[in-house]
């Protein structure tokens, strides 16, 4: 369970970081953009998804509850991060 625990707080520590960009990101008025704000979000959510992949792949865990419990919980970080600022802060931004 050790494993697991630190498995999600590295999940956390992801979900924490695209967040806290998302949230300076919209604090900076006319702040520019490398690009659209669209594709950098985007980018920023497949880099959440694959940090997520990356931390379980890494000394993956071996007991059944402790995978389901990691899927679930981050996954729903995943879930929670597109939701909020992909969909309910600015309305669908791929279709802006």
């Amino acid at each position: 369970m050790k494993k697991t625990g630190v498995k999600l707080i590295l999940s956390f520590m992801a979900f924490l970081s695209v967040n806290l960009y998302f949230m300076f990101k919209g604090a900076a008025k006319g702040a520019e953009f490398f690009i659209s704000p669209a594709v950098e979000e985007t980018i920023f959510f497949i880099f959440l998804q694959l940090s997520v992949i990356v931390v379980y792949f890494v000394r993956p865990l071996t007991v059944k509850k402790s995978k389901i419990i990691y899927w679930c919980v981050s996954e729903l970080f995943v879930l929670v991060t597109v939701y909020f600022w992909g969909i309910f802060i600015v309305g669908p931004i791929w279709f802006q």
